[in-house]
């Protein structure tokens, strides 16, 4: 039995010398117990698997590369990351888990991790009012 995966966000990252070259894919998976993993594609791969890796999909994953989840842009706290392979073998699952695409905290927590620059974070806000852009200072 396969253990699916929602896949909870994708995105293409470019050349910073040619915006309009993709130079890879990478994406947010969410397993069965809600641990999030980011997902590479390289370049190369983009053909074969791109297509079909769209958020809000369930899908079977299977037989792909474990790197450590090193660089300045990293879309989870999990210390690996699955690097997609040629025969990386991909299918919609058949299994629906019960899974949320977001990882939300609590407002405090958010702060406290204030000196955490290089991890994604989801954030569900409210707008309540306008008025003039002003800023703060926290200590």
């Amino acid at each position: 039995m396969e253990n699916p995966v929602l896949v909870s966000w994708v995105w293409n990252y470019y050349s910073k010398n040619k915006p309009e070259v993709v130079l890879g894919m990478e994406a947010i998976l969410v397993d069965e117990k809600g641990e999030r993993i980011q997902a590479s594609v390289k370049q190369k791969l983009i053909k074969k698997f791109g297509r079909d890796l769209k958020e809000g999909e369930y899908l079977d994953v299977m037989n792909f590369e474990v790197l450590g989840n090193n660089g300045d842009y990293r879309g989870t706290t999990h210390p690996y990351k699955i690097s997609f392979i040629w025969t990386t073998y991909m299918k919609t699952s058949e299994q629906i888990p019960n899974l949320s695409r977001f990882n939300l905290s609590p407002f405090p927590d958010i702060l406290s991790q204030s000196n955490v620059d290089d991890v994604f974070i989801d954030i569900l806000g409210e707008i309540v009012g306008m008025g003039e852009i002003t800023e703060r200072k926290y200590a």
